[in-house]
């Protein structure tokens, strides 16, 4: 029997760590692993002491989300907190990095919000809950374009009115990003001490 999926109102934060690709193109799998044990699962642990949940993994990133599941009305709040508190630890990580002679990383993270389907995708090897939709399509896309402009943490019009008061923001161009017919107003979420 198929679990009925619920409407929740959240914020979605995708992290994607850049030129993961080219990291580990010649380098043995396994590394790989090491890689995600040392930076993701790090990362993904500051989700965690900063109110959100990691909903999956993705090889060089994951997707997180805030308000989902215990609806905390200061979601939008909690996701800019978790990505400038990312921001500092990707630092710690990189010069740990330094000193061992190894590459420093660098990642975009994108932030958006509103209405998502959270439910279970299941197979007989396999379940998993989820959140889809398009604000997480939407998010995807904005940390896309954190490429373009070459800057590490983009959010939504929605996140920037919703927040605007608590953190700095400058606000970047309009760009047309796949599977929108209007092109998508972002905001660079500034370094901010809190």
């Amino acid at each position: 029997m198929t679990e009925k999926a619920l409407r929740k109102e959240g914020t979605i934060l995708f992290c994607d760590i850049r030129n993961f690709t080219n990291l580990f193109e010649k380098r043995d799998p396994v590394e790989a692993v090491k890689f995600a044990n040392s930076v993701l699962a790090v990362l993904g642990e500051d989700v965690e002491k900063n109110g959100g949940v990691v909903d999956r993994f993705t090889g060089d990133g994951f997707l997180a989300h805030f308000g989902i599941l215990n609806d905390d009305q200061n979601h939008i709040e909690k996701g800019c907190r978790a990505a400038i508190s990312l921001r500092n630890v990707l630092q710690q990580i990189n010069t740990q990095r330094y000193f061992k002679v190894e590459s420093v990383l660098s990642f975009g993270i994108g932030i958006h919000t509103g209405n998502v389907a959270y439910g279970k995708i299941e197979t007989p090897q396999i379940s998993q809950h989820t959140v889809l939709g398009d604000v997480v399509n939407t998010a995807s896309r904005i940390e896309g374009l954190t490429n373009f402009f070459a800057l590490d943490i983009l959010a939504s019009e929605k996140v920037y009115k919703g927040v605007h008061e608590i953190f700095n923001f400058k606000k970047m161009p309009v760009k047309k990003v796949k599977g929108k017919k209007e092109g998508v107003q972002t905001y660079w979420l500034l370094p901010t001490n809190f």
